[in-house]
């Protein structure tokens, strides 16, 4: 048996927001302790966007020169695509009013290395790998530690707060009885990472049609990563078939795609060397309690449209850190000491939330006006300044500007003579 341990404060979940939040935290001495129950770093064969927001805050860390001389991406702008058809729409990172211009495209592990790079260095921050979390400890109603599975062996682990980043299914949340809504959207993304072609230089493609998606965003100077939307009740149905003739539904996708991946995809041969990736949207009654507060998908999980996940659980941390600092001077750990946290990130998560479902009801239909209309809106941000500075604002996670009554009007209708009917190449 191994002896308690006590710590200022515990985190499950060795995630990005997690170890902002122990990083900013650290900084004030204080005793942290990350638990994960993976056994190690854990990587899949995908990629992710780490949007201006996010990249100000790895700056923050003396982080980001380090993030650019990594093996990663500088995307500069996004390019989508009718299915079969002409460019529809660029939206164009270089037109930000204030740096970063740019986003990092990269495998989830170079970010996550960086950061647990930093977490070695500091004495105050121990990681625990391999750690079950079971329940919580408790002296009366005072939350006062957690009990978990390490090495094999039961183990409790003692502090003032406990902070769960553990995702979207969160142990944590279900242990502090917290009311939460997890909605699995019917779509997700089959994933894999080839080798990338000549030709994508300083951009990502996305691939609109009826129902159906595909994106290809570099990640690294010789990889590409590709997603393909497959519902997940036709996932299984869909591994049974052969893995030919799904790389055929890729290469035929649209007029230009057999042009660059018909190369990359030889090198793959079977479904192995894919991964699954479902998507959630998760909502709480609350995100904290007594001696205990949620971050990142553990709180409010959100569809990838938008490509805030990450984004938002750093942001997440930094907020979490300048709340905790008041409660550790205070010795205060109550729900209520915790709530300027949660007032805090609510409202602009939650407006992320609502643009990922919006999204992704016009962006995955198969419904024709609905395809329709989503076609005529990507023309109308490829030519109206304004309403692609507010898809890029939100986009950039630097303001969140949803399109009111007269920009989704104005966004319906092309005018000033510009080519009009779907189809029409724009470029």
């Amino acid at each position: 048996m191994v002896r308690p341990q006590k710590w200022d404060l515990i985190i499950v979940g060795s995630g990005a927001g997690g170890l902002v939040l122990a990083l900013e935290l650290a900084k004030k001495g204080l005793q942290i302790a990350i638990l994960d129950r993976q056994p190690h770093p854990v990587s899949l064969p995908r990629g992710e966007i780490i949007q201006p927001n996010g990249l100000r805050l790895l700056d923050r860390f003396g982080l980001l020169p380090e993030l650019l001389a990594s093996d990663i991406y500088r995307n500069e702008r996004v390019d989508f695509f009718q299915k079969k058809g002409p460019l529809l729409c660029t939206v164009d990172y270089r037109l930000l009013p204030a740096p970063p211009s740019y986003s990092l495209i990269l495998l989830p592990k170079v970010a996550q290395d960086l950061l647990l790079k930093k977490i070695a260095q500091r004495s105050n921050v121990s990681l625990f790998w391999g750690t079950t979390f079971r329940g919580f400890v408790y002296e009366g109603t005072r939350l006062t530690g957690v009990e978990v599975d390490w090495n094999g062996e039961k183990t409790t682990l003692r502090a003032p707060v406990v902070v769960g980043g553990d995702g979207a299914r969160s142990a944590i949340r279900t242990a502090l009885q917290i009311e939460h809504r997890l909605h699995q959207y019917k779509d997700g993304y089959l994933t894999m990472v080839v080798d990338r072609p000549a030709g994508f230089e300083g951009e990502s493609r996305y691939y609109l049609g009826r129902r159906a998606i595909f994106g290809a965003f570099p990640v690294s100077k010789e990889k590409l990563y590709l997603f393909y939307m497959v519902p997940s009740g036709l996932l299984e149905r869909l591994r049974e078939g052969s893995f030919d003739l799904f790389k055929e539904k890729i290469l035929s996708f649209h007029p230009s795609t057999r042009s660059f991946l018909e190369g990359p995809l030889k090198a793959v041969s079977s479904w192995k060397e894919t991964s699954y990736m479902s998507c959630f949207r998760v909502r709480c009654g609350r995100w904290v309690t007594d001696g205990a507060a949620l971050i990142g998908d553990a709180a409010h999980a959100m569809n990838p449209h938008v490509a805030q996940g990450r984004n938002t659980a750093m942001e997440d941390g930094i907020v979490l850190a300048e709340v905790l600092e008041t409660c550790f001077r205070k010795g205060e750990f109550s729900a209520e000491a915790l709530s300027d946290y949660e007032s805090r990130r609510r409202p602009s998560v939650e407006a992320l939330q609502r643009l990922g479902d919006e999204l992704t009801w016009l962006w995955n239909s198969g419904f024709p006006p609905v395809t329709w209309a989503r076609d005529r809106i990507f023309r109308s941000i490829h030519f109206k300044r304004d309403l692609h500075d507010k898809i890029l604002m939100t986009i950039a996670g630097l303001k969140e500007s949803p399109f009111d009554l007269t920009d989704r009007w104005r966004a319906l209708h092309l005018w000033g003579g510009l080519p009009d009917g779907p189809g029409e190449n724009l470029t």
